[in-house]
């Protein structure tokens, strides 16, 4: 009995595998075409730039559509094998032979198993770095030859003492930092803006923060000065500033939780980093949820609907997870609910959805 189970579970879950492979292969050949496409115009636009450029972009891109697609090919496979499987009557077969629709399931449960271990594993230690990378030469507009990343930070967006903060750019320079394209936003006690001020940089060193082509329009009386420089006295540090514009995706998990330690001992808000944090854990373990979501296209007696109609059952299921999944996050993110609850509830509701339906059919 032994052997012949382990017979079935290799037959199924390999035809599982490819299947898997096929969708995922098939979602990154097509949108890193589509991307390359929109993206090629400005790599071969730089001066030097061949196709090699060309490569390092799919090399560099590549990771994170793989990543994000993981979990959107499981459940595509999952839902085609085993509308296959009713299609032939082999799921048939094995419920009069004695197995339960969880004993079924087991083999592609094992399968998600792996492929969420191995996701977490990936983005972990390729897509990480590549995203990093990928946004420091894009920043740069593709230059060829360029220095090695210091730690540069891109898209700055940040509400700090009172002012809004944006700068197109903030890198390290030996002791100094630098932001570019800078607009500071002061903020009144009602949340409007006051004053903006855009400058063509900023530098901090020695503990001081300088302006420089600076510009200030008066919300109030609506002047506008101009200057070639003015000290900016805002308590924002480098350090709390790099915190502050983490990106998520880009950083690692022994990095975001030294920074996650540091906007606690400043006293500033963590709930964004702390969901992010925690999706890290949640988002491979999205596959797991897939053998239950499309269940329901290989279960099912053939009067109560179609097989295709339960095969678009299964899969609505799954998209929808994967709507809840961003919805929870962003609310996370906000503050709206706890950090752990926007990270992990969309993957506990639907487990018990899941179960339930598997319930219902063994009934």
């Amino acid at each position: 009995m032994n052997q012949t189970q382990g017979i079935f579970t290799l037959y199924v879950g390999r035809m599982f595998i490819v299947r898997f492979l096929g969708f995922l292969i098939f979602f990154v050949l097509i949108l890193q075409m589509l991307d390359l496409l929109n993206r090629s115009s400005d790599i071969l636009a730089v001066e030097g730039a061949t196709a090699q450029s060309l490569w390092h972009y799919v090399q560099l891109r590549s990771p994170q559509i793989i990543a994000q697609f993981i979990p959107f090919a499981a459940l595509l496979g999952i839902v085609v094998t085993l509308a296959g499987l009713s299609h032939t009557s082999e799921i048939t077969v094995m419920r009069a032979a004695g197995m339960s629709a969880h004993r079924v399931l087991l083999p592609f449960g094992f399968a998600c198993g792996l492929i969420a271990i191995s996701h977490f594993v990936f983005f972990e230690t390729v897509t990480v770095k590549s995203s990093e990378a990928l946004d420091y030469w894009a920043a740069n507009d593709y230059a060829l030859d360029l220095p090695e990343d210091t730690g540069t930070r891109t898209n700055i967006r940040i509400n700090f003492d009172n002012e809004f903060i944006g700068a197109e750019s903030a890198a390290r320079f030996g002791d100094a930092v630098l932001l570019t394209d800078v607009t500071i936003y002061d903020l009144d006690d009602n949340g409007l803006a006051s004053k903006v001020i855009e400058a063509r940089a900023a530098r901090h060193e020695k503990g001081v923060w300088r302006l420089f082509g600076v510009k200030t329009l008066d919300a109030v009386t609506l002047n506008v000065t101009e200057s070639p420089d003015a000290l900016w006295t805002n308590s924002l540090d480098p350090e709390l500033l790099f915190a502050l514009s983490l990106k998520a995706d880009q950083t690692s998990l022994g990095e975001l939780s030294r920074k996650i330690r540091q906007l606690r001992q400043d006293n500033t808000e963590t709930r964004e980093a702390m969901t992010s944090f925690l999706s890290r854990f949640a988002k491979p373990m999205s596959t797991l949820v897939m053998p239950l979501l499309g269940a329901i296209a290989g279960f099912g007696v053939h009067r109560q609907g179609v097989l295709l109609v339960r095969a678009i059952s299964g899969s609505a299921l799954g998209f929808t997870y994967f709507i809840a999944e961003n919805l929870s996050l962003a609310l996370g993110k906000l503050g709206v609910i706890p950090a752990a609850l926007g990270a992990f509830f969309p993957l506990a509701l639907f487990m018990v959805v899941g179960f339930s339906i598997i319930l219902a059919m063994e009934n």
